[in-house]
């Protein structure tokens, strides 16, 4: 599951054939419950573990603090294993560099 918007959110599975399906939803419980229904052998609770992480870290919480509350020994863990791509990502990088100190002056 990801977040796209603030009512708007991407559910994505893999069909028997290994084929990516993905539809948008307006609620988080809806997209939840679509690929609980469409994914083969349904969602499973580790699954959720994988969108828990990624939507924290996303949100801006210290991977550290991520990392505490999955029980994960090492941070490296939490980022490598748990975390993926988030929507607006390279906007986000964009921003971090629009710093006025970062950003070659064009006058």
């Amino acid at each position: 599951m990801s977040r796209l918007g603030h009512f708007k959110w991407r559910a994505a599975w893999v069909d028997l054939d290994g084929t990516k399906h993905s539809a948008e939803f307006t609620t988080e419980r809806e997209a939840v419950a679509h690929v609980a229904k469409m994914a083969p052998g349904g969602l499973r609770f580790h699954d959720l573990r994988h969108s828990y992480a990624t939507e924290l870290v996303s949100r801006g919480v210290p991977v550290n603090d991520v990392q505490a509350v999955m029980g994960h020994e090492k941070p490296s863990t939490t980022l490598n294993l748990y975390t993926h791509r988030s929507d607006g990502r390279d906007q986000r990088i964009r921003d971090a560099f629009a710093d006025d100190s970062l950003t070659p002056n064009d006058n």
